[in-house]
């Protein structure tokens, strides 16, 4: 079990640090200045549960495979995937309302 722990926590330092290389080399800001459609599907994505906001942000936002957004949330690749199938199916469900709710 020590070992497996181990293991997984050397697995997450080091997409991790993949990850902050890879934001570190980019030249241009992290997060540009969004237009309104990402800042409302950006606020969905915070109302979401805090699981499933963080696979959504590592996966899209960070491009991380679902391997290396499992590693990183230190769960299954399975559970990855049913994240975000909830959330794009809450997403869908927010922004359609979300958009119908509009003038």
């Amino acid at each position: 079990m020590a070992a497996n722990l181990a293991t997984s926590g050397l697995r997450r330092r080091v997409i991790e640090a993949r990850a902050l290389t890879r934001l570190a080399s980019r030249r241009e800001p992290a997060v540009d200045p969004m237009p309104a459609e990402n800042t409302q599907f950006w606020a969905a994505v915070r109302a979401l549960p805090s699981r499933q906001a963080q696979a959504v942000a590592f996966y899209y936002l960070e491009d991380l495979s679902i391997q290396e957004t499992a590693a990183v949330l230190d769960c299954a690749e399975g559970t990855v995937k049913a994240h975000l199938a909830k959330a794009r199916k809450a997403l869908a469900h927010r922004l359609q309302m979300d958009a119908g709710e509009e003038p």
